[in-house]
């Protein structure tokens, strides 16, 4: 080949190639203004499911559900009101039953919103209770229902010390038993992650935990044949309490704790519980029937078998609140009973999320 044929096929290689770094150029700018770029490189875009703040594998995983797609809302940071968002498989089952996560955020929900969205409003049921996710998060659970429930509270580094919080619920077409172990770690997971996604975006400096890899067994309600556990024997949330009882694992950041006190015969007799931070809206909480209604009057008090006591904790945000609720008006407990019970519960908890001792008015309890 002579040098000028020589010549003339590298101008047309060096064309060539600088044509297709053009074209190449054009392309990802293309892709990267368009956003898909970002999800090439693992970015969240704004056209992600839930605006990119869920990690949408690890709801796969969790529903057993493939191809989650949402309503795409924008999320921008301000949470003053609630947000929304669902996800749900892009193909549709044919009887219309569908696996599907919410995921729901407020800086200003109160005590009542809060409690609904956890399933842990009605106060008189046995069947909702919560246990912690621990790890260093103010995070709960609620498994024993047909629609799981995880609540993470982001606890802002502001002035007003402005709490942010995160709900999951999932939903499943046939739930016939609780969650196991494993999935119950999945939904913790899947709140603890996404949670501290949308405090990122909501601008929200809050302390984080670690991974979670365990959760705390749930409370077991009455249809479960697990044993109370014998008068003062329980270590977990019914420390100290001298009745047979059932309970989870303490955690120092758990906004909402529950002991459940039974009876000789184990059926569920009154609920010991204590609330903190955001769950405590202007020194009560709202629970069904009792708080909603207005019943909790004072900082401390006993009315219609109910008992209530408040605690200062700035640790927690500001006042904790406790109660001693029966299941069942026409069973309430034997008073000093409750008083002795209520007493051990409401002070051992108060300590440990590092409250002042609660005020009691009670002189009986003494």
């Amino acid at each position: 080949m002579g040098s000028d044929q020589r010549h003339s096929s590298r101008t047309r290689i060096a064309h060539i190639a600088v044509g297709s770094t053009v074209a190449l150029a054009v392309v990802v700018g293309a892709l990267y203004f368009s956003g898909a770029y970002d999800s090439w490189t693992g970015k969240a875009t704004s056209s992600a499911p839930c605006d990119g703040l869920v990690p949408i594998r690890q709801a796969e995983e969790l529903l057993g559900a493939r191809e989650l797609t949402s309503d795409a809302p924008s999320w921008d940071g301000d949470f003053s009101q609630p947000k929304q968002c669902w996800l749900d498989p892009k193909k549709h089952e044919p009887d219309g039953e569908e696996h599907s996560l919410t995921v729901s955020a407020s800086r200003t929900a109160g005590s009542r919103e809060l409690l609904l969205d956890l399933d842990r409003f009605m106060s008189d049921s046995d069947t909702q209770t919560v246990s912690p996710i621990g790890h260093g998060w103010r995070g709960l659970l609620n498994t024993y229902t047909t629609d799981p429930r995880a609540t993470v509270v982001m606890a802002c580094d502001t002035g007003d010390r402005s709490d942010l919080t995160v709900n999951l619920r999932a939903r499943y077409p046939v739930l016939a038993e609780p969650l196991t172990e494993r999935q119950r770690v999945e939904l913790a997971r899947l709140a603890t992650e996404t949670a501290a996604n949308v405090a990122e975006r909501a601008g929200c400096r809050a302390t984080e935990g670690d991974t979670v890899d365990s959760v705390a067994a749930p409370i077991p309600p009455r249809f479960d044949n697990t044993t109370a556990v014998a008068p003062g024997k329980a270590t977990g949330t019914c420390a100290n309490v001298q009745a047979p009882t059932r309970e989870t694992a303490t955690d120092p950041l758990a906004p909402v704790e529950d002991c459940i006190v039974v009876d000789a015969s184990h059926t569920p007799s009154f609920r010991l519980a204590a609330y903190y931070g955001s769950y405590v809206e202007d020194g009560h909480v709202a629970t069904y029937k009792r708080g909603d209604d207005g019943l909790f009057r004072g900082r401390s008090g006993e009315a219609e078998g109910v008992q209530w006591a408040t605690a200062t904790c700035p640790a927690q945000g500001g006042t904790a609140f406790f109660t001693a609720e029966p299941f069942h008006a026409r069973q309430a407990p034997e008073p000093f009973l409750r008083r002795s019970a209520f007493r051990a519960f409401a002070t051992r908890s108060a300590k440990e999320h590092g409250c002042e001792a609660p005020e009691f008015d009670d002189p009986r309890s003494e």
